[in-house]
């Protein structure tokens, strides 16, 4: 190391203090760069944060500090003014200031609809301050600044926990190792006085060292105390936890996501009773929709407004749909007000909001007791009239809902094109993704949520999953095609309890697809395949009736996911009759060349390690190392461990060697026994003072006639070394 820092501009301390808080800001970019990401290239975003960065980097010696917080004020208040005239919409200011406090009050800057452009105006003024500060060594800034900006996106909720634990742990070591920097460089300026300047440089070198192991041995108690917290059961799988965790219901991570809904790993199916519903017809009772994909879930844009008692929304083609009814009862409580897409007139006992794509929120939650009545205007589609639609899609359409992250793998597109390579229309296209997702991949509870890319992992290296991994996927392959689609939550028709008349429970929340077809508007896919989804809620029911017999998990009754023609009517395709049999099958040599591309790809994903972790945990992997490594140095451990090695084991050499070895060993394990032999003391007189015995006394002797007669025998060494084994084994 002594080697290394001689080569670098800057003392150890301070290259690693540097570092740090390059640590420190590198968690609030590494949000900010996920955030471009998932709308876009991340190219813009890029070369403000490089040009922010260099500017602060040469300006670091030459401006004076006011004048650099005045210019990052600058930056910033220039950054908000490009961002609200770029605008393509033009809100007043209290809108826009009422958008801000939902921000620092949990709401995704992915919700937002032009969070690309909030990005790059936001990053120049932080990258800026914290590079100028971090070079001037005024470390302490330059982590307010840093941090400052990642509670930001903390508050969003955006920063996720183990990004900004990364941040927390750049800014502690950043503050350790900037003082530290401080020593060195006060000691290094006195270091021309003389002898006892060049003393106290030594003495201070002495505890730069020590001051760098107590640092690391912090950073790996920080990172240490949330990893076992993570272990807990009730915290593993929360929000607070570091740890990909499974648990909770299907309905909780569907209907109770709000707007913005992370994929999980296992669930379990709900029986709680949430309503009855009186209809004109079995519909699936949607709750709502997300239309920003973010590789790992989904998120809806947009804000509700208010709804006018009374008042109609937009209607559909008035000669392409009909009229549904619903009356609704609570039966317990919940937060959403399912209906019918697509509703358009309600009238009930709490208030509502529209969200931004024509669905339906509470005010407040439903409780048990509360109704409703919601008429609905469904499209009426005929079979052979959506098979013909083309794809003269709206300009705001295909804006909003082909969005994929930049860092989508391209063999999701690959894959999805040579299957559907024979489909000549966009709702052919679709109905063969959702075959294809039926037949070649089976339902389960009991899946690991995937760590990168959900409709990937869940195309190529997946063989099983449930509703929102079909869905997920479906609307993804759809939009690699350029084809709206949009993932939708809410409940299926439920249990049919007389005429016109359904009992939903948590147990039947469901996940499918709305893809926009030219001329039509959203018609509804349902890729999970219908038989093995039933038979799990049947279980459930089973196993809720009967506690105490045999339990049964969802996934030994779904083994085989069998196509099912008696699904419940597909609401978006036809009015009389359920569209699966009168599908066609995709031609067999795309259906073999598709199961051969995704297979192939699965089955070289399988025989793979598992997954590497992220560069986040990754970077705290090293740092806990470290710490723990400079910890167990500070302990004593690995001088010990080594001198224990170095009792136990000794290892013939030369017989001169071994002899000196075996004598040092026996004479340690005397000073451990009695005491250690005193300066100027002979080993004679040493012996005789501890009583030692003849083994020992021999040992000496052959020490002796070593040091004096020169050589020895290669059996005295052997002997020498079997003495000191017999000692050291005595301890």
């Amino acid at each position: 190391m002594s080697r290394l820092s001689g080569r670098l501009p800057w003392s150890q301390p301070r290259a690693l203090a540097l570092l740090a808080v390059a640590l420190a800001l590198g968690a609030p970019l590494r949000t900010m760069y996920h955030l471009i990401d998932v709308v876009g290239s991340p190219t813009q975003f890029l070369l403000v944060a490089a040009a922010a960065l260099v500017g602060g980097a040469l300006l670091a010696r030459v401006l004076h500090p006011v004048l650099a917080i005045g210019l990052g004020v600058g930056l910033f208040a220039f950054g908000l003014f490009w961002y609200v005239t770029n605008l393509t919409t033009n809100p007043p200011f209290d809108v826009l200031l009422a958008d801000t406090l939902e921000l620092l009050s949990g709401r995704r800057l992915l919700q937002i609809a032009n969070v690309r452009l909030w990005v790059a105006s936001f990053a120049a003024a932080p990258v800026f301050l914290t590079a100028y500060f971090a070079l001037r060594r005024w470390y302490v800034t330059a982590v307010f600044v840093a941090s400052l900006t990642l509670s930001f996106f903390v508050l969003t909720t955006d920063a996720g926990v183990v990004t900004t634990l990364l941040g927390v742990v750049g800014g502690i070591a950043a503050i350790g190792f900037g003082t530290l920097d401080s020593v060195t460089s006060e000691g290094r300026a006195g270091a021309g006085a003389g002898g006892a300047a060049s003393a106290s440089v030594t003495d201070a070198d002495g505890g730069i060292d020590a001051g760098r192991r107590s640092v690391l041995v912090q950073l790996a108690a920080v990172i240490a105390l949330p990893t076992a917290v993570s272990r807990i059961p009730g915290v593993r799988g929360t929000a607070v936890s570091l740890l990909r965790g499974s648990g909770g219901t299907v309905e909780g991570s569907l209907v109770d996501a709000g707007n913005s809904m992370t994929i999980q790993g296992s669930l379990s199916l709900s029986p709680t009773h949430r309503f009855t519903v009186d209809a004109d017809e079995a519909r699936y009772w949607r709750v709502g929709t997300y239309d920003r994909y973010t590789g790992d879930g989904w998120v809806r844009t947009g804000s509700p407004v208010a709804y006018d008692d009374g008042d109609r929304l937009d209607r559909q083609p008035a000669d392409r749909t009909r009229e549904v009814v619903q009356t609704y009862e609570v039966e317990s409580a919940i937060g959403t007000v399912p209906a019918a897409w697509k509703p358009m007139q309600y009238e009930g006992d709490v208030d509502v909001l529209v969200t931004r794509h024509d669905g339906l929120q509470p005010e407040s939650g439903l409780e048990s007791g509360d109704n409703y009545r919601v008429e609905s205007e469904v499209i009426a589609a005929d079979e052979s009239a959506l098979r013909a639609a083309g794809d003269d899609y709206p300009e705001d359409i295909e804006a909003m809902y082909v969005q994929l992250p930049e860092s989508t793998p391209d063999r999701v597109a690959e894959t999805t094109a040579t299957l559907t390579e024979n489909a000549e229309t966009p709702y052919q296209t679709a109905l063969v993704i959702e075959r294809w997702l039926k037949e070649n991949r089976d339902y389960s509870l009991e899946v690991a949520r995937p760590r990168r890319n959900v409709a990937d992992r869940f195309l190529h290296a997946m063989s099983e999953g449930y509703c929102t991994y079909f869905a997920t996927t479906m609307a993804v392959m759809l939009r690699t095609q350029g084809i709206p689609a949009r993932m939708t939550v809410g409940y299926t028709p439920g249990e049919a309890v007389g005429s016109n008349r359904w009992e939903v429970r948590g147990l039947h929340s469901h996940a499918w697809v709305e893809m926009y077809v030219e001329g039509w508007g959203w018609v509804q896919f349902d890729p999970t395949p219908a038989g093995p989804r039933r038979a799990a809620e049947q279980q459930q029911l089973v196993d809720d009736d009967d506690p105490g017999g045999d339990e049964e998990t969802p996934t030994e009754t779904t083994a085989t996911p069998t196509p099912t023609p008696t699904e419940a009517p597909d609401p978006g395709r036809t009015a009389t009759a359920p569209p699966t049999p009168t599908r066609t099958r995709p031609p067999v040599e795309t259906r073999t060349a598709g199961r051969t591309a995704a297979r192939t790809a699965s089955e070289d994903d399988e025989r793979q390690l598992p997954a590497l972790p992220s560069r986040e945990e990754a970077a705290l992997g090293v740092i806990a190392l470290l710490g723990t490594a400079a910890g167990l140095r500070h302990a004593g451990v690995p001088e010990h461990v080594s001198r224990a090695l170095w009792l136990r084991y000794q290892s013939p050499q030369s017989p001169e060697e071994d002899i000196e070895t075996a004598f040092q060993r026996a004479m340690y394990v005397l000073g451990e026994r009695h005491r250690e032999r005193r300066p100027g003391e002979t080993v004679r007189a040493y012996l005789d003072a501890v009583d030692a015995d003849e083994e020992v006394r021999r040992l000496a002797r052959l020490r002796e006639r070593l040091r004096y007669g020169g050589s020895v025998s290669a059996d005295a060494a052997e002997e020498a070394i079997d003495i000191a084994d017999a000692i050291v084994a005595d301890r």
